[in-house]
């Protein structure tokens, strides 16, 4: 991946002071962010033609599906933050100072900087491309952790180079925190594959959710006084396990309608 290289450079090596020639490159860069989505157009056209392509650039303008669905994949991520800080808290001791006002005002730049990366740069290739062929041959838990393992490793190189880009900069890279990690994004898979068969394929809906999990942290404590390092990774820990949670039982609705895409 050429972004995490990029940012490795301007952070580390040049400590922020980049020289213009590394800003050149940056356009380069920002291409490796759409790796997934690029190769999904480009096998797609290669080995099933023109109207592949057309298919799966549909998929992402694909908005017509149940209103819930939206309902559901703006808010259970933030939800999610939410109730892992009540358990932190053992009660609503820092909600009790929530600012809803700035939360939301945290909103439109917090989905502005996400959304351009990961959401639009890999979620043609996840959910577009490769999620319906996985479903093609495997139940759907088996494509879910075939994909959230191919998820994980895409994020290989933003772990060595760029901390804080993909794993949460306080937790130190190690197999445990990496286990941690597949955890979480096997979790979040999981419901995404729910709302991709329940939308009838709709990346769309993937792409909204990969932004609103990103971004869900960032607009919950947006409303919120400043946390220690110890209280945020707390925080982390309990969130991985509310959204394993979700998870399964995400993988248990999908197993009651099967693998393959329909309107709900």
């Amino acid at each position: 991946m050429l972004l995490a290289p990029w940012f490795y450079a301007h952070t580390v090596v040049f400590q922020g002071e980049a020289p213009g020639w590394l800003w050149f490159l940056a356009p380069i860069a920002m291409i490796g962010g759409w790796g997934p989505s690029v190769a999904a157009l480009l096998v797609a056209r290669r080995t099933e033609g023109r109207s592949a392509v057309r298919r799966l650039l549909g998929s992402l303008g694909a908005w017509r599906v149940p209103g819930h669905w939206y309902v559901l994949v703006f808010l259970l991520p933030p939800l999610a933050t939410a109730t892992s800080l009540l358990i932190v808290d053992r009660g609503p001791a820092t909600l009790g100072q929530f600012d809803l006002g700035a939360a939301l005002a945290n909103i439109p730049i917090a989905y502005a900087i996400a959304l351009p990366f990961g959401p639009l740069g890999e979620e043609l290739g996840w959910r577009g491309f490769a999620l319906p062929r996985l479903l093609a041959r495997f139940e759907p838990w088996i494509a879910t952790l075939i994909l959230g393992a191919i998820w994980t490793l895409w994020h290989g190189p933003m772990m060595l180079l760029m901390p804080g880009a993909s794993m949460p900069s306080f937790m130190t890279l190690s197999v445990g925190s990496l286990l941690i990690y597949q955890i979480q994004i096997t979790a979040e898979t999981a419901f995404m594959t729910l709302v991709f068969l329940r939308t009838n394929g709709s990346v769309l809906l993937a792409v909204l959710a990969h932004l609103t999990f990103n971004t869900a942290e960032s607009v919950v404590f947006g409303g919120l006084p400043a946390s220690s390092v110890e209280r945020l990774r707390a925080v982390y820990l309990v969130n991985v396990a509310v959204l394993a949670l979700l998870g399964l039982v995400s993988l248990l609705l999908v197993s009651r309608q099967g693998g393959r895409p329909s309107a709900a």
